[in-house]
């Protein structure tokens, strides 16, 4: 990174800005190099300066939440790695008489937190992210769900600041979601999402929210780091379905396994580096296409340099 670039960083953000920044603690996956640089912004304001200062020298942004859905290869992050875990945290629940409801929320509040607050308010429409990791802004930014819904389908508008360092806002007609994605061009960092409720019995909620959670439970490896669901599904099919099939479960490459559990998590039972990750990534797919004719596509975002030599 230009020294320019590195003084510019410590006036903007001060002690909130960090070099040669350990990301692996900042996964869920609990692997990755350092990055470069790791940036706490605590204001679309100080987003979109750094934004402009990357542009400026060409240096590349990324944006992190809980880390809850990527792989950061072993040889880290170029560029400047935003992490929004500092402000960004607001919730405002608007009700109107007819019972329909908005709630305004920080994407740097955990999808977990929100529930809850919408649970104690007696609202629902956010039980299709019960048990799902990851903040606000992930969420809306990787349209992340279930089978009960996801975030395109809960979204009246969002906050954001794009690729050119501007605050915007913008409705979700005019947003172009796909399954378990959002296309847009160059860095977009959501800043607060405005989601659609309704008033329903805060029992009723609490219910349904517990019976999801046991499933959950019942169903996958929570006890091991894992990125969650490491393939979309594919068409008409089940990714760990066709993992299983291919008797791929327990199958394990250095520190990283296929669960025994869940087929399509991946977990890391011990000293996993990104290069065993990508190893078993790359052989499941291959397995699964020898047998089925079905390529995997994965489902985790992966950044970084494989080289751990900087």
């Amino acid at each position: 990174m230009h020294l320019a670039l590195h003084q510019k960083l410590l006036d903007l953000l001060g002690e909130r800005c960090a070099f040669d920044a350990p990301m692996a603690p900042l996964t869920t996956w609990r692997i990755g190099g350092p990055a470069d640089c790791l940036a706490r912004p605590r204001t679309a304001a100080e987003i979109g300066e750094i934004i402009r200062l990357c542009n400026a020298e060409r240096q590349p942004v990324r944006v992190v939440g809980a880390g809850s859905n990527l792989l950061i290869l072993d040889g880290g992050l170029r560029g400047v790695t935003i992490l929004m875990r500092q402000g960004f945290d607001g919730f405002e629940a608007k009700i109107a008489d007819d019972g329909t409801a908005t709630a305004t929320v920080g994407a740097a509040m955990l999808t977990a937190e929100a529930l809850e607050k919408t649970i104690a308010l007696g609202l629902t429409g956010l039980e299709f992210i019960a048990g799902v990791p990851g903040t606000i802004g992930g969420g809306v930014r990787m349209n992340a769900g279930t089978s009960r819904g996801d975030f395109a389908g809960a979204l009246v508008e969002v906050e954001y600041v794009d690729a050119d360092g501007r605050a915007r806002r913008i409705p979700r007609d005019k947003l172009n979601y796909r399954y378990r994605g959002l296309a847009v061009d160059g860095p977009f960092v959501v800043t607060q999402a405005t989601l659609r409720l309704k008033r329903d019995n805060p029992a009723d909620i609490r219910a349904r929210v517990d019976e999801t959670l046991a499933k959950r439970d019942a169903r996958y490896p929570l006890d091991l780091p894992s990125c969650g669901s490491t393939f979309k599904n594919p068409d008409g099919d089940y990714a760990a379905r066709l993992i299983e099939a291919a008797g791929l479960k327990g199958h394990q490459i250095g520190g990283a396994r296929v669960s025994e559990k869940h087929a399509n998590f991946f977990v890391n039972v011990g000293g996993a580096t990104a290069a065993d990750v990508l190893a078993l990534i790359e052989h499941a797919r291959q397995a699964v296409y020898k047998q089925f004719g079905v390529w995997l596509d994965p489902e985790v975002k992966i950044w970084g340099e494989r080289d751990a030599e900087r």
